[in-house]
């Protein structure tokens, strides 16, 4: 155990000096003292997950490199920071949602805590069983100054540019991440997002679950009745019934395409008894 704290410990240093930091200045970003960060890269002591993850960002390095866990070798000069870089690269470059912002947006990611703002909306979307992914915020230089874009996988699913920018324009850049979010969940679900909500749906309907997906029901399929029931309007706080529905649709018809998966779920969820379709219909009324 302790060849290992202490190849943690080389790493953690390497890494700091390579992204430019002292000890005191790395420990300052932390919120922990630098006798607490000597300890670390000694391999005295080590970083708890919330510490690492921290320490991961910060240094732009990933955790399997900080804990040492080797990865196929795709460098020719053998820098194993360089070779994390490209990693994370690659990571970056696939991830399901990203906000990203010209010059002029960056100070109002500076003045406030943005990653608490987005953990509450976090909070609100899963109310509506909504779990949204990591978003990866950043300024790009290909966007004009006062310029804002909410990608998910390149792709613009919100722009807007501003003519001037305050103390409220974080608040209303949080509702619009929030509002894209719910209105293109389709375009941001992926097998992975699937995958965890079935993990959290097999801990309250084991039955649901157990022996079912992945065996009966693959998550790609999950995934493709999903989407095509959300393009329909319907939300994800549904996700429950359309298991057991598309559950019960392939054991009844197995040769059915995915269009008809997708329309004989979403019938019996568009009932016209469903709160949802009657408060539509009410609003129709009016």
């Amino acid at each position: 155990m302790g060849h290992i704290l202490v190849e943690i410990g080389k790493r953690i240093a390497e890494s700091r000096r390579s992204a430019g930091f002292t000890q005191e200045e790395l420990a300052n970003r932390l919120g922990v003292t630098p006798q607490a960060l000597s300890k670390w890269e000694k391999g005295a002591s080590s970083p708890d997950l919330e510490m690492l993850t921290s320490l991961c960002d910060i240094l732009e390095v990933s955790a399997d490199y900080l804990v040492g866990k080797k990865r196929k070798t795709i460098v020719e000069n053998g820098n194993l920071i360089q070779q994390d870089e490209i990693w994370k690269h690659l990571w970056d470059g696939y991830q399901p949602l990203e906000l990203v912002f010209g010059s002029d947006v960056m100070p109002v990611f500076m003045e406030k805590d943005f990653r608490e703002e987005i953990v509450r909306i976090r909070i609100e979307l899963a109310k509506e069983g909504i779990l949204m992914p990591l978003v990866r915020v950043m300024d790009h230089p290909m966007l004009n100054p006062k310029e804002v874009m909410i990608l998910a996988y390149q792709n613009v699913l919100y722009t807007e540019e501003f003519q001037h920018i305050d103390g409220g324009t974080l608040d209303y850049l949080m509702d619009a991440l929030r509002n894209t979010v719910r209105q293109h969940y389709a375009e941001i679900l992926n097998i992975d997002i699937i995958k965890d909500l079935v993990e959290n749906l097999k801990g309250i309907y084991p039955a649901l679950i157990d022996g079912i997906v992945p065996q009966k029901l693959s998550f790609g399929l999950i995934l493709d009745v999903t989407r095509g029931v959300l393009k329909r309007g319907n939300g994800m706080i549904y996700f429950p019934k359309v298991l057991e529905l598309l559950e019960h649709e392939v054991r009844e018809n197995e040769q059915a395409t995915i269009a008809g998966r997708i329309e004989a779920v979403a019938k019996q969820l568009e009932r016209e008894d469903n709160f949802y379709v009657a408060m539509g219909r009410r609003r129709g009324e009016k």
